[in-house]
């Protein structure tokens, strides 16, 4: 839940600094070499052998989720919630449990609960109403197509953090794949050429009135290290699946926060496809309190459950030497 709440608020803080002249590359190198260098100095002043197990046992991993779930997520983010309202922008993205569930079944061979698919199929109608798809023409194609992205690269999160994090602490995993996305978004855009002078800027965006560096912090400390490092912790107690469908609670901080900071409001259907979405998450959830496949050592095996294709959830895990 705090994850959730946390990367609620990136949609308005991205907005702002896109009307602060930043483009969606300088928002995601900000926050993302922020959060790296506080991070990485925190577990490499508290866990060097930590460090430096996970970097050399699971740095395969760790480069999928730096790359994939840390820089592609934040940068198409960025160009999202530029383009379209941060409350359609947030459950576009959010079609991430439809592809996690869907990959674990029909890939991994984990069979679902019958009340999932449901609770997956009346989610799909609610993000259906909320994109208003007879309308469309309303919505920017970039913005959706970018939305949609954040959805596929957010559910690499899901599916490939356990693997991690069944022998590495997600404090040093969450270090790792944040600098790896920081480093890959320097690659690509160097950081000598970020405007460092707008930073000392006031920018005014709807109610909001802020020095543009105090919108930085909040979103690189706030919407990024305290909201991936207590999403990535969540997933050690929880299966792929349930990790996505409770990120979902963004949903609602994503609405709130556009309408507390941007004066954004959506529209009658929006907001009932926003119910909708939410009614089929409680439904999916209801399942995994009752299905004898999801408890107990669903609960405490979490992610890694799923790691070896058609091993259930509650499965015992085999040693790596296979006693």
């Amino acid at each position: 839940m705090v994850s959730a709440c946390t990367f609620g608020t990136v949609g308005p803080a991205t907005k702002v600094l896109s009307s602060a002249g930043l483009t969606a590359m300088e928002i995601a190198q900000a926050r993302l070499t922020f959060a790296a260098v506080l991070l990485l100095a925190f577990v490499a002043l508290t866990r060097p052998r930590a460090l430096v197990a996970a970097a050399r046992q699971a740095y395969g991993v760790i480069a999928v989720l730096g790359v994939f779930s840390f820089a592609t997520l934040q940068t198409l983010c960025g160009v999202a919630v530029a383009r379209i309202p941060v409350g359609v922008f947030v459950v576009l993205q959010f079609l991430s449990p439809v592809i996690v569930v869907g990959w674990l079944r029909c890939v991994r061979r984990v069979p679902q609960p019958r009340l999932v698919w449901a609770g997956t199929g009346v989610v799909l109608a609610g993000l259906l109403l909320v994109g208003e798809v007879w309308s469309r023409l309303r919505l920017d194609v970039v913005g959706v197509l970018a939305a949609l992205g954040t959805a596929a690269a957010l559910s690499v999160r899901f599916l490939v953090a356990g693997r991690a994090l069944a022998r590495h602490d997600p404090v040093t995993v969450a270090a790792l794949g944040i600098a790896i996305g920081a480093l890959a978004l320097n690659v690509v855009s160097p950081v000598t050429a970020f405007p460092y002078g707008t930073l000392r800027d006031t920018v005014r965006y709807e109610s909001v009135s802020a020095p543009v560096w105090v919108v930085v912090v909040w979103a690189a400390f706030v919407a990024t290290l305290v909201a991936y490092l207590s999403g990535i912790a969540a997933q050690q107690f929880l299966a792929p699946s349930a990790a996505s469908l409770f990120a979902t609670l963004e949903v609602v901080a994503g609405a709130g926060a556009a309408y507390l900071f941007l004066g954004e409001t959506l529209t009658p259907v929006q907001c009932a496809g926003v119910v909708t979405v939410l009614a089929g998450v409680g439904l999916a959830q209801r399942s995994m309190r009752t299905s004898p496949g999801t408890r107990g050592p669903a609960a405490t095996v979490g992610a890694a459950a799923y790691d070896r294709p058609g091993r259930t959830a509650g499965e015992p895990e085999q040693s790596p030497r296979g006693t």
